[in-house]
C-alpha cells in the first residue's frame, strides 16, 4: 500500500495528546501487593511465579537485563522506577528503549537490537508469545497492548538466549503479569488525556483469584475538538483478564486473555491517502502447573486466538488479512543432582491464514505505480521442541546448553522443513567481583501464515530466517552499589525475507536483503553514590550491514554510536528527581531529489527520485528529559504526582526527510516541489496525578 503522507501530520497531533497535559488515576481498595518475591500466596499465585532454584548466584545468559519488582538483581529496574522514569505514556515497551543496544524513535513504542528489525523481537506475556502487540498500527505502533497497570516485572534479553526461547532472532522482551489482589474485592480507575482505564481484582472462594482490567483509548474525541483541516478519527481499546485457582496443593490452573481493537479513519486533501481501517488481536490461553515436588514441575498450556486485518485507502487500494490458530505446549523444569537446572518442553500450533492484498505502490517518478496482487488462503501446522540444561559444574563455572527444533508442514514444495538451532552459554566467576560470559547459538525466526511478506508479492513459505549469536563479555562489581559490564557481540543474518522499507512520504522500494551482519560493544555502568542518590551510563557502539541487490549497504537501524546519562535522586521520603540526557548518532537514509516537470496541460508536477540507497544519513539526535515525583500519604488515602519535560531544551531531531508538493492555499493547484524535514518530538511537558483509596 502506497506509504501514507498523513502519517507524519497526524503524529505531530498525536503525541502532544499522549504526553500534553495531566493525568488522574483513581484506585479504590489496597493499594497494589508486592511480587511473589514478597512471600506465598495463599491462592497460588506465588507457586505460578516461581523460578528454577538458583545454585549458584552466577547468571550464565548475557544480554540480559531484569524490570523486576522486587529483585536484587542489580542491573534492574522495578515498575515504581520505571513509574519515575520520564517516559511517553509510561509505556512498558518504551522502558527498554533505556538500555545500551536498543534502536528506537520517539514515534513508536517498537524497538530492534544489535542491528535485527522491530519484527525480530519476541513480546511474551506470562509464557505466551503475543502477536503484533501494539495499538495505532497505521502510526508505527504508537502504543503497545499491554498497560502498565498490570505489570509485575519484565526481562529484555538482546541476544545469546537459551533454547527456551524461540520464535524470533534478535530479542526477547519478557513480561510477568501482577499478582492478583485476591485478599478482598478491589477496583482501580484511571483517567487521562488518551485513556480511560478501569482494573477490579477479587477473591475466587478460598483458592484462587480473578482480575479483569479494561482500557479505551479517546485520542478520536481529543481530535474532534481540535480546529484542523483534516479529518482523523483512530480509536483504540483492549482488555485483560486472568483468573487463578488452587485445583489442590500440587496444582494450580491460570486462564488468561488479552484483547485490543483499532479502527481508524483519515480524510485529507489527498484522496489517495485517505484510509479505513479495523483491527482486531484476540489471544486466551489456560494454563496448568502441576508441582511434581519443591524443585521439579511442568507447565501444561492450551491456547488460540485470532488476528482481523482490514485497509482500505479511497484509490481502491486493499490490504486484508484473517488469522485464526489453536495449539498446545507443554514444558517440564527440573532440578537435578544439585548440579542441573533442566528444561524441556514441546508445541504444536495449527494456524490458517487469508490474505486479500490489492495495492498500487507508488515507484520512483511521476504517477509510476507497481501492482501487487496477492489471494492466498491455507492453513497448516507447526511443531516445535527445546532442550536445555543449566549445569553448575564448578562452584566458580556454569554451562547452558540446548537447542530448538522447528517443523512447518506448510512451506512449498521442495524446501526443507524443518530447522535445528544449538545454543550454548558458559559463565566464569574468576573472582568474587569479576565474571566473564559468553555465547554462542543459531536461532530462527519461521516465516509463518501469519507473518508473510506479501507486500513483495510472496505467496509461498520458504526456509525461515536465520541469525548466529557470537557474544562475550564481563561483569565487574567490586562492592553491591557499583557494577559495569561490557558486551561484545557479532551476529550473521541469512535467509532474509521482505524488502527494505521507509515510513513517511518517501515511497521506496528496494531489492530485498539477502544476508547481513551486525557488530558491536555495549557498555553499561551504575553507581549508588549514597543511600538516595544513583547514577548510570550506557554506551553502544555498533555497525550493521546487509547484502541487497548484490551489494553491501547498511541496514535500516545502523547506529554507530549511542549514548545515556541518568542520575536519579530520592531527595526526601516522599520527593524524587529523575534526570537522563541521550544521544546518538544518525541512522542511515537514502538522498531524495525533487524536480519540476511542466506537463502538456500546463500544469505542474514532481519528479520524485532517489539516490544511491542508505548513502546518507539523518542528523544527530539527542534530548534532555527530567522527572520530578511527589508522594504525600494520607491516613486513608494517598496522593502522587509528578511533572516532566521531554526534551527540555527543545532540539529539532529530525526523523527523516520527505517529498512534499507545494500547493496553492494548500487545496490548489501545484506550485512548487520541496524536501521537507520531519521532526521528532518538541519540548513536552507532562503533569499527572495518582490517587489512591
Amino acid at each position: 500500500m502506497n506509504t501514507p503522507r498523513w502519517r507524519f501530520p497526524i503524529i505531530y497531533f498525536l503525541l502532544p495528546i499522549l504526553i500534553w497535559g495531566g493525568s488522574t488515576f483513581f484506585a479504590l481498595g489496597d493499594e497494589e501487593r508486592g511480587t511473589a518475591r514478597d512471600g506465598p500466596s495463599r491462592y497460588g499465585e506465588a507457586q505460578e511465579e516461581t523460578e528454577p532454584i538458583q545454585l549458584q548466584k552466577i547468571v550464565v545468559t548475557p544480554g540480559r537485563f531484569t524490570m523486576d519488582d522486587g529483585t536484587a538483581a542489580r542491573i534492574s529496574l522495578s515498575k515504581q522506577e520505571i513509574e519515575r522514569i520520564p517516559l511517553v505514556d509510561n509505556d512498558i515497551m518504551r522502558a527498554g528503549h533505556i538500555f545500551p543496544g536498543v534502536v528506537a524513535a520517539d514515534y513508536s513504542a517498537r524497538f530492534s537490537v544489535r542491528g535485527g528489525e522491530k519484527e525480530d523481537i519476541s513480546v511474551r506475556l506470562d509464557g505466551m508469545e503475543l502477536y503484533n502487540p501494539y495499538h495505532l498500527q497505521d502510526f508505527g505502533g504508537a502504543v503497545s497492548l499491554i498497560g502498565l497497570g498490570l505489570i509485575q516485572r519484565a526481562e529484555l534479553l538482546l541476544g545469546g538466549f537459551p533454547a527456551e526461547y524461540g520464535e524470533k532472532m534478535s530479542g526477547v522482551f519478557d513480561i510477568t503479569s501482577k499478582a492478583i489482589n485476591a485478599e478482598k474485592v478491589s477496583a482501580n480507575f484511571g483517567l487521562d488525556l488518551i485513556n480511560a482505564t478501569a482494573m477490579l481484582e477479587g477473591p475466587l472462594t478460598d483458592k484462587g483469584g480473578w482480575l479483569l482490567s479494561a482500557r479505551r483509548g479517546y485520542i478520536d474525541v481529543i481530535l474532534a475538538l481540535m480546529d484542523i483541516d483534516e479529518m482523523y478519527n483512530p480509536q483504540y481499546a483492549d482488555v485483560y483478564g486472568k483468573l487463578t485457582y488452587q485445583l489442590t496443593d500440587a496444582d494450580t490452573l491460570t486462564l488468561n486473555g488479552l484483547y485490543g481493537w483499532d479502527k481508524n479513519r483519515i480524510r485529507v486533501d489527498d484522496v489517495d491517502n485517505n484510509l479505513d481501517s479495523l483491527y482486531h488481536n484476540a489471544t486466551v490461553w489456560a494454563k496448568w502447573r502441576h508441582e511434581l515436588g519443591a524443585t521439579h514441575w511442568t507447565d501444561v498450556y492450551v491456547f488460540g486466538g485470532s488476528a482481523q486485518q482490514d485497509r482500505t485507502t479511497e484509490k481502491a487500494d486493499f490490504d486484508n488479512r484473517d488469522f485464526r490458530f489453536l495449539g498446545t505446549k507443554a514444558e517440564l523444569t527440573a532440578n537435578l543432582l544439585e548440579q542441573h537446572t533442566f528444561r524441556s518442553g514441546i508445541s504444536w500450533r495449527w494456524l490458517a491464514a487469508q490474505y486479500d492484498y490489492d495495492v498500487q505502490e507508488r515507484q520512483a517518478g511521476i504517477d509510476i505505480y507497481k501492482p501487487i496482487r496477492v489471494d492466498f488462503d491455507d492453513s497448516g501446522n507447526e511443531f516445535k521442541a527445546f532442550l536445555q540444561d543449566e549445569w553448575q559444574l564448578h562452584p566458580k563455572l556454569a554451562l547452558n546448553v540446548g537447542g530448538r527444533y522447528a517443523f512447518q508442514d506448510y512451506r512449498e514444495t521442495g524446501i526443507q522443513r524443518y530447522e535445528i538451532g544449538p545454543r550454548v552459554a558458559l559463565a566464569l566467576q574468576a573472582t568474587d567481583a569479576l565474571v566473564f560470559r559468553g555465547a554462542l547459538g543459531i536461532y530462527h525466526q519461521p516465516i509463518h501464515l501469519m507473518g508473510m511478506p506479501v507486500e513483495d508479492g510472496m505467496s509461498t513459505v520458504g526456509r525461515a530466517e536465520q541469525a548466529t549469536h557470537y557474544i562475550l563479555g564481563s561483569e565487574y562489581s567490586p562492592a553491591d552499589n557499583f557494577l559495569v559490564q561490557v558486551e561484545g557481540y557479532y551476529n550473521r543474518f541469512a535467509n532474509l525475507a521482505g524488502r527494505i522499507r521507509e515510513f513517511g512520504r518517501q515511497n521506496q522500494v528496494f531489492s530485498s536483503p539477502e544476508s547481513g551482519n551486525a557488530i558491536g560493544v555495549n557498555l553499561f555502568a551504575t553507581h549508588a553514590f549514597s543511600e538516595r542518590g544513583t547514577w548510570s551510563l550506557g554506551y553502544a557502539y555498533g555497525i550493521a550491514e546487509e547484502v541487497a541487490g548484490g551489494k553491501t549497504i547498511f541496514r535500516q537501524h545502523d547506529r554507530r554510536h549511542a549514548l545515556s546519562l541518568s542520575s536519579s535522586h530520592q531527595l526526601s521520603q516522599t520527593w524524587h528527581l529523575y534526570v537522563s540526557w541521550r544521544f546518538h548518532t544518525g541512522e542511515p537514509r537514502t538522498p531524495l531529489t525533487h524536480s519540476e516537470v511542466r506537463l502538456p496541460d500546463g500544469t505542474l508536477a514532481c519528479d520524485r527520485q532517489f539516490g544511491e540507497t542508505h548513502s546518507e544519513r539523518l542528523p544527530a539526535y539527542h534530548s534532555l528529559d527530567f522527572r520530578i515525583t511527589k508522594r504525600s500519604p494520607y491516613r486513608r488515602w494517598q496522593l502522587t504526582w509528578y511533572f516532566q519535560i521531554l526534551n527540555l531544551y527543545n532540539h529539532t531531531n529530525v526523523d527523516q526527510y520527505a517529498f512534499s508538493e507545494v500547493r496553492d492555499e494548500d487545496t490548489g493547484p501545484v506550485i512548487g516541489c520541496a524536501i521537507e524535514e520531519e521532526p521528532q518530538l518538541p519540548i513536552l511537558p507532562t503533569l499527572g496525578v495518582t490517587v489512591t483509596f
